[in-house]
């Protein structure tokens, strides 16, 4: 099971809209960072949203390859008992009225799927201690996402406080959509956060190995990631998650438990932690938001009316055939020229034969499904292998 799971790759997850299964919190009209994050030094990165590595490589294996999400095999677990979201009792009237007077009142909103979506309300990962924002122009999420990363990267710095920074890299746009070069990273959900490394040469888009991967802080900070957010799926490396399970293990995690995370449980779990190609140098996790999604079903006639939820942009994968040309890619997929240039970083209009190529088209969003989010894969009571070592 683990293995059909790991190799199969697909350009989305389902994207629906899901029903909470935290406490929702008021919405907050979202802020803008006024600079990106801060090194321990207090330099800030220069990297320009063109010149991250990794990033501008037309051949760069893309983020959005993500693992099927599986049929379950099992019937789900109940999801944990939940406060009524804020807009639940209230009419589409009174929504659309709300909208009007102010659309930030409703708080951050994912639209549609993380690889055909859109964000409104979004929040940029802001200033902090323990992280430097690579290119803030694309750091931008949903409440609950920003949220999420500061809480994970926060509980890691209070575990080891001389851990060198994350870097986060992209996010989403500000208003979501497509982002070059990814598949995903479209609706406020997907991050891509560097590991950690044992000496000083940590870097943005280091090559992780045996010799150079610092497994405890980088376990701390997937295991944050797992037991205090609401994360949907990560991807890390196979030959990553060999050293993570080990070092887990070799500190008392519970066996159990680390299986459901990295191989699932048969017939009753999938796992939470994937391989996809390209990931040796940076894990990508995308969340669940309870909030921002079961916000956007809830909104939907008002946001169809203002145009927010009518189409996003999908990608097709094709591999060009001999005598094939951009023209007739774009007329064969009812796209343009220009677009097909865009989304894989194209100079001119020469295509090569057997290259794969992004190609956009548009996809309808549609009205949201709810659907349940499923409680957080904490480990068994006592096994808490971190709160001895809280300060």
């Amino acid at each position: 099971m683990r293995g059909a799971l790991s190799t199969a790759l697909a350009l989305a997850v389902a994207g629906c809209v899901a029903s909470p299964t935290r406490a929702p919190v008021p919405p907050r009209p979202a802020p803008t960072a006024d600079a990106p994050g801060t090194s321990k030094s207090g330099a800030e990165p220069t990297l320009a949203a063109s010149r991250v590595p990794g990033h501008d490589v037309e051949d760069e294996p893309d983020d959005g390859e993500e693992p099927a999400d599986p049929e379950p095999t099992a019937p789900e677990v109940e999801p944990a008992p939940r406060a009524p979201h804020f807009l639940e009792g209230k009419s589409a009237r009174e929504i659309a009225a709300d909208f009007a007077r102010d659309p930030t009142s409703i708080g951050s909103i994912s639209l549609g799927r993380p690889s055909a979506g859109g964000l409104l309300n979004g929040v940029q990962m802001p200033r902090g201690t323990g992280w430097v924002v690579l290119d803030p122009s694309h750091a931008w999420g949903t409440r609950e996402t920003v949220d999420y990363l500061v809480k994970a990267i926060t509980k890691v710095r209070a575990l080891h406080p001389d851990a060198h920074d994350v870097y986060v890299g992209h996010i989403s746009a500000r208003r979501g959509g497509a982002l070059r070069p990814h598949v995903s990273h479209q609706a406020g959900r997907d991050v891509d956060l560097s590991y950690f490394y044992k000496d000083d040469s940590a870097r943005w888009y280091r090559r992780a190995t045996e010799s150079n991967l610092d497994r405890e802080r980088t376990w701390a900070f997937v295991r944050a990631l797992v037991t205090d957010t609401d994360a949907e799926l990560i991807l890390i490396d196979r030959g990553l998650q060999t050293l993570l399970r080990e070092h887990a293990l070799s500190i008392g995690e519970d066996a159990e438990w680390i299986q459901s995370l990295f191989q699932g449980i048969p017939g009753a779990q999938r796992p939470l932690i994937f391989h996809a190609k390209g990931h040796a140098t940076h894990l990508h996790v995308r969340f669940y938001n309870p909030i921002a999604q079961e916000t956007a079903a809830r909104a939907h006639e008002t946001l169809a009316a203002h145009g927010y939820a009518n189409a996003a942009t999908a990608f097709v994968a094709h591999r060009a055939r001999p005598g094939e040309t951009l023209g007739m890619l774009a007329k064969k997929y009812g796209t343009s020229v220009r677009e097909i240039q865009l989304a894989n970083g194209l100079r001119n209009t020469r295509i090569r034969t057997k290259q794969v190529y992004r190609i956009p088209k548009r996809d309808k969003l549609g009205r949201p499904v709810l659907v349940r989010i499923p409680p957080r894969r904490l480990p068994p009571s006592g096994a808490d292998r971190s709160a001895s070592r809280e300060p």
